[in-house]
């Protein structure tokens, strides 16, 4: 009793009374808990409106038979109108290139360019426009962003971590996930984006990435409220099937033929699956966690970030 009584007293409570500790619980954020369907698009696509070869009827068609579901023509700065090549079943997403001397930003969601002298003011229209701001290409040689410059940035939503025309091209510019890594162990939140880079549908890397957003339907506005949640991946090939949250284990499915990687804080292995389904209970010392499937030929597939926070 006597050291019930001194412990009580040293706590600021009375002795015999109830001390209760508030412990913090570990949550995993899942970006996909909306679930729906997943419908496979690209965002970063050139026609003869901008620097590309193809009209956007041709490149609508090549897309549309090669089992797309959305396109976002984004032409330098120069809005290509979606209805030039969205049809009934196959939607347009309103996106532009804001090309600049420093930098390529994917708006999506935009149908106009405005000028920004900087990085972060190009961020920052596009923003307050109501559209996301996607850093494209940066590890481009003529265009590459360093790790301060990214890490000073404001309000980015997302970064291109693999760009299709680059990695058929140029060794070592097409790859960007290690940069992606780098800003999430910092705390930046920005999602993981891919693309053909296309300029002509005669190019090796046509069909080489794009995204798959997990939405209720295909439309407009189902699609950009998916991707400003992050529900969405980025592909060359290794295609997700489902993710769940249940507690603090994180479990994901990707087709027949894939392997798992679960990733975290630095681009550290937390832990590797051979096969399609696995599982990694969170500890709470990765920062994030983010899942990787691979095909043995190579083909890769990126989820989103699971962020962590204790609440």
């Amino acid at each position: 009793m006597l050291v019930a009584a001194i412990a009580g007293h040293q706590l600021g409570a009375l002795p015999g009374t109830t001390i209760s500790a508030t412990r913090a619980t570990l949550t995993v954020e899942n970006p996909y808990a909306a679930g729906g369907s997943w419908y496979k698009g690209n965002l970063q696509i050139a026609s003869v409106h901008g620097v590309g070869k193809d009209l956007p009827s041709a490149i609508s068609e090549w897309y549309r038979a090669h089992g797309y579901d959305f396109l976002g023509i984004s032409d330098q700065n120069t809005y290509t109108w979606s209805s030039d090549y969205g049809h009934p079943g196959f939607t347009g997403v309103p996106t532009v290139n804001a090309s600049y001397s420093f930098a390529d930003v994917l708006a999506v969601g935009i149908d106009h360019w405005l000028p920004a002298s900087n990085l972060q003011g190009a961020v920052d229209w596009i923003r307050h426009d109501g559209g996301l701001p996607v850093v494209a290409a940066p590890l481009a040689s003529a265009k590459r962003q360093s790790a301060p410059a990214l890490l000073g940035l404001h309000g980015l939503f997302g970064l291109e971590i693999y760009d299709a025309r680059l990695a058929a091209t140029t060794a070592g510019e097409g790859d960007a996930t290690t940069v992606w890594d780098g800003l999430l162990s910092a705390g930046t939140r920005v999602y993981g984006f891919a693309g053909d880079d296309l300029v002509s549908l005669d190019d090796s890397s046509v069909g080489g990435a794009w995204i798959n957003v997990l939405a209720p339907a295909a439309d407009l506005d189902s699609l950009f409220s998916s991707l400003r949640a992050g529900a969405f991946t980025a592909s060359t090939g290794a295609e997700f099937v489902s993710f769940s949250v249940r507690g603090t284990t994180i479990t994901a499915e990707a087709a027949p033929g894939c392997n798992l990687r679960f990733i975290g804080r630095g681009g550290r292995l937390l832990t590797a699956i051979a096969g399609p389904v696995g599982s990694y209970r969170v500890t709470g010392a990765e920062g994030y966690v983010r899942v990787e499937a691979l095909r043995d030929d190579g083909g890769r597939a990126w989820s989103q970030p699971f962020f962590l926070s204790r609440r």
